[in-house]
């Protein structure tokens, strides 16, 4: 059974922050904004897109648009938020 302390994935409830990432294809020139959360457990960091584990935001991610691999930026518009 899981530990209240550790989410799906197994990563101790720690800090938390919001992420945005901008996304640029150079095939289509498409740019798109996603906001991931990071989840700090010690020295590791476990990323979730729309409340679902997922790869970190600069491992190859797709055009929406082409399929293309496109860019990734952190930071986007606007400002991340923390959570505690």
């Amino acid at each position: 059974m899981q530990d209240d302390a550790e989410d799906a994935m197994g990563v101790e409830n720690g800090p938390t922050s919001n992420e945005r990432w901008r996304f640029h294809c150079p095939r289509c020139v498409w740019t798109w904004e996603q906001v991931f959360e990071a989840r700090q457990s010690g020295a590791h960091t476990a990323w979730y897109y729309d409340g679902l584990p997922s790869q970190p935001p600069w491992i190859d991610p797709g055009c929406p648009t082409c399929g293309a691999v496109a860019k990734a930026f952190p930071g986007g518009i606007g400002e991340a938020t923390a959570q505690p």
